[in-house]
């Protein structure tokens, strides 16, 4: 029943988003991976959090969408979603959906022994983790991008235009908690609504993940800032901010200049890095806890 669940929620996700333009066909295809690795898996957390990130982030990429492409040229780009950026917002958590599966499928918390359920836990703080770094820095960069304040670049706490990769402003930084604390909320619902019974015996750890996850959405934003700002080249070509330029199109242009950061990362490869840290950060800390 569960396999049913799984193609139909996949195939209706990824279709709709063909057909509002969020995704392109090689997006579809990789959004189909991530959707049946997830809803396959019977605690509902996982896909509750995935829906919470998907839906979140198609809304706010196309909110203002104008108004966005006015400020940063590159955003007509960035708006549908290739097979990169799927799996750099969608990799990770899909491999530890399958591994909570491959231990924990089919079995109920009060199956478990006290090992099992810690495993259980920071599997849940490592999805939680790596969906609040993505939903994070994907609310700040979709609604940071609308400020009317120009963002200060992370390292140097200097005005840099809008779009410059590694800037930071007031309403990014709540964006970034917003973000993460939707995907928190999103693993309570799930969690509470599913495992009512062993909250109350004390079976699972009343934790609140709402919390945890704006705590670690905000930290992971601010990683990926300052991975932007040193390892990610921001360019000034016409007054306007421009990232991942080709060493030929810098070449041809002559009026190129790097506002910040060094050409050694591409936009996707900070998101993964990044993500994968708050993931790292997110198993670190609980295990400190348990």
């Amino acid at each position: 029943m569960r396999v049913y669940f799984a193609v139909l929620l996949t195939s209706a996700l990824c279709l709709g988003a063909l057909r509002k333009r969020s995704l392109s066909a090689t997006g579809a295809l990789a959004a189909a991976f991530v959707g049946l690795a997830t809803a396959s898996n019977d605690n509902m957390l996982f896909t509750a959090v995935l829906l919470a990130f998907f839906g979140s982030s198609t809304f706010w990429t196309k909110y203002q969408a104008q108004q966005k492409m006015k400020i940063d040229p590159a955003f007509a780009k960035t708006s549908r979603r290739d097979w990169r950026q799927v799996l750099c917002n969608g990799g990770i958590g899909s491999v530890i959906s399958l591994v909570y599966q491959y231990y924990f499928d089919g079995r109920r918390p009060e199956d478990l022994d006290l090992s099992e359920r810690r495993l259980m836990t920071v599997l849940i703080w490592a999805y939680i983790g790596f969906y609040s770094c993505c939903a994070a820095d994907t609310w700040a960069s979709e609604i940071g991008t609308l400020s009317s304040d120009w963002p200060m670049l992370i390292t140097t706490w200097r005005p840099v235009p809008p779009g410059t990769n590694g800037g930071i402003s007031k309403l990014g930084l709540l964006a970034s908690f917003a973000g993460g604390a939707a995907v928190g909320l999103a693993a309570d619902i799930a969690l509470w609504a599913q495992y009512f019974y062993a909250f109350r015996r004390g079976t699972l750890p009343k934790i609140p993940y709402v919390t945890v996850g704006s705590l670690l959405g905000t930290l992971g934003s601010v990683v990926d800032s300052l991975l932007g700002a040193t390892v990610q080249a921001s360019f000034l070509v016409n007054k306007r901010a421009v990232s991942d330029l080709t060493t030929a199109e810098q070449r041809q242009r002559k009026d190129v200049s790097v506002i910040a950061g060094a050409d050694i990362l591409s936009n996707n490869m900070v998101n993964a890095v990044s993500s994968a840290c708050t993931t790292v950060l997110a198993v670190g800390l609980i295990a400190l806890i348990l």
